[in-house]
């Protein structure tokens, strides 16, 4: 390649030149601590998530235990003889059942 005034290539000279380098060297630093900071954050999160999803399940525990024990009270309490309740009998124990699941 024959360039006029006997320069050498532009590309040649820009890269070799201290400046792209230390422009490189930099964006490739950055990059490396932008990545740590971001897998660092995502652990955390994660982590954070962990936690409410078991204190989650604790209350939840503790929430749908007493309306299974209210709707066995029903259940007891009103006698469910008759054809009018049958129906009656059946929603309490499709509820139960749901509940039951929950757990």
């Amino acid at each position: 390649m024959i360039h006029q005034n006997n320069e050498p290539p532009l590309i040649s000279t820009h890269l070799r030149s201290p400046n792209v380098r230390e422009f490189v060297y930099s964006t490739l630093f950055l990059l490396l601590v932008a990545g740590y900071l971001v897998r660092t954050h995502l652990f955390f999160v994660s982590q954070a998530y962990s936690e409410l999803q078991t204190e989650f399940k604790k209350v939840k525990s503790l929430i749908i235990l007493p309306y299974m024990i209210e709707l066995r009270k029903l259940l007891d309490r009103y006698p469910t003889t008759g054809l009018n309740s049958f129906w009656l009998k059946n929603l309490f124990l499709v509820a139960l059942e749901q509940l039951g699941d929950f757990q």
